[in-house]
């Protein structure tokens, strides 16, 4: 039986029609999406359904759960479904296709929509400032074409129009071009108009989790039902707002709140079951009201996940924590050194290395058969190091095994770049003797989880901005509430290399 506080229980059976739930680390905000949920699907007197949505499969899934365990699997039997964001508005795209207010290449109507085009032609590495990605996007016409639009950060995809337009013409299209094309047809009136009334013929209620990690298409879509007569119920928290660098759009959150004919009604989720001991409770209330903190110090032995804001100096806080990347996958030895930690990763941590398909990519491998492969040529490579192969001859050899693989071998980079490298590799031949090591991860990576002890390194900047207090929807102010909010029961500060302490509050570029 859940067992729900009375914030939750007046949240979860709230009798307005757009809600708005601010949920606290660790306050249940699952739990609350599930009650609400449970409570509209059960309201009698419409036979249309309650859509629950969120911006991945892990949180869909653990939705899905949580309202079947609490309400039965019928919860989530047609008319009612939880999805994603993006199942959505692939079902809106067919609509508007079915309906003839959209033209497909070749007329198709029914479409193969893919993560990404990964293993399709003319999918590569695509990298700033001469290069090109190909989008799908909607002309003059209502028909779907494919534009080029200017690549500012290190990515993958196509670049070449004519392998665009003869995946476009096969009915190919990625998840990222639905949204393309959807954001050039919600300009449009009649589409936008359309897209709302079919909204209200399915469903009766909206409930939206983790909102603050919408993008603006995913918004118009909450604000063209909240417009249409549909419930709304809004479940996030705007002190966790990271990902505006990835499309995600939290003020535009603040403005739908504005902007809705009838307003949404706050309610609070302020107590938090995550947080135990003499610290953290108490810590985590002073971030939240703004006030300034400072952090102990400590050592990496002393904590179970070490966090920084980008990957690099993660490498300089301890020997026994192991990063799940080196940095931005700048030129195929980056690429190379990704897969290369990948083998230690798993092995030791259990989890892929951050940013492994792109270096797949990066270096034109046949995914299939390097995954087959990569064990048994890189880890003779990682056995060379423990042993106390040199670094250098250890980033030679691993140069070579890629060439093996069927693909050009990596290049030697320039004197500064080069030496970089090599010790990027002896970095990781030190983690390779320690008995047991933790995970060393960005922000944006350990948002959702929790540890008992975590270490954190801070920049100057970060630093500055503890010393004032915090505030909410303020980029940098969210990455380091975040940070700090992964413990459980200890936060400590780990101190990095003085080198790599810029300063900066840059947005890292190989988080994706």
């Amino acid at each position: 039986m859940v067992r729900l506080t009375p914030e939750q229980a007046l949240a979860a059976a709230a009798q307005d029609r757009l809600v708005n739930i601010v949920s606290a680390p660790g306050s249940g905000k699952t739990t609350i999406a599930a009650e609400r949920f449970g409570y509209q699907r059960h309201l009698a007197g419409d036979d249309r359904g309650v859509l629950g949505l969120s911006f991945n499969r892990a949180a869909v899934a653990e939705l899905r759960a949580r309202i079947s365990a609490r309400w039965g699997g019928g919860a989530i039997s047609p008319p009612h479904r939880v999805m994603t964001f993006d199942h959505l508005h692939v079902e809106l795209l067919h609509r508007l296709l079915d309906a003839g207010l959209v033209n497909w290449p070749t007329g198709l109507r029914e479409l193969d929509v893919r993560d990404d085009y990964r293993g399709t032609a003319g999918f590569r590495f695509l990298a700033p400032p001469s290069n090109f990605l190909r989008v799908a996007v909607l002309d003059g016409q209502r028909n779907v074409v494919s534009r080029g639009r200017r690549v500012e950060r290190p990515t993958t995809g196509i670049g070449n129009v004519a392998a665009h337009d003869a995946l476009l013409s096969a009915g190919i299209v990625s998840h990222d071009d639905v949204r393309n094309i959807l954001l050039s047809a919600m300009q449009v009136d009649e589409l936008s108009e359309f897209a709302a009334t079919w909204l209200a013929e399915n469903y009766r209620a909206l409930v939206i989790d983790e909102v603050y990690d919408a993008a603006f298409l995913d918004l118009k879509v909450a604000h063209l039902a909240a417009e249409a007569g549909l419930d709304v119920t809004l479940i996030g928290d705007p002190w966790q707002a990271l990902y505006k660098w990835r499309g995600a759009t939290p003020d535009e959150v603040q403005r739908l709140l504005g902007a809705t004919t009838e307003r949404f009604v706050e309610y609070q989720q302020p107590q938090s079951f995550r947080f135990v001991g003499d610290q953290m409770p108490e810590l985590a209330r002073a971030l939240r009201n703004g006030e300034p903190v400072s952090l102990p110090s400590g050592t990496s032995e002393q904590v179970d996940v070490a966090l920084a804001r980008t990957w690099r100096p993660l490498w300089s806080a301890g020997d026994n924590i192991l990063p799940l990347s080196f940095r931005t996958i700048e030129n195929a030895t980056d690429a190379a050194l990704n897969l290369l930690l990948d083998v230690v990763t798993r092995g030791r941590l259990g989890v892929s290395s951050f940013g492994r398909e792109a270096a797949i990519a990066r270096l034109g491998l046949d995914r299939e058969r390097f995954l087959a492969e990569q064990d048994r040529v890189l880890q003779p490579i990682v056995a060379g190091l423990r042993a106390g192969r040199a670094p250098a001859d250890a980033l030679n050899e691993l140069r070579n095994a890629i060439r093996d693989l069927g693909v050009t071998r990596p290049r030697r980079l320039g004197s500064a770049a080069e030496a970089e490298r090599v010790a990027q590799v002896e970095r990781l031949a030190a983690r390779l003797v320690k008995d047991s090591v933790v995970p060393g991860m960005t922000v944006f990576q350990a948002k959702g989880r929790e540890w008992e002890r975590v270490g954190v390194i801070l920049t100057r900047a970060q630093r500055a901005l503890l010393s004032t207090g915090l505030h909410e929807l303020e980029d940098e102010h969210c990455v380091v509430y975040v940070a700090l909010t992964r413990a459980r029961r200890e936060c400590i500060q780990l101190d990095g290399d003085p080198a790599l302490d810029e300063g900066t509050l840059d947005i890292p570029a190989d988080d994706d």
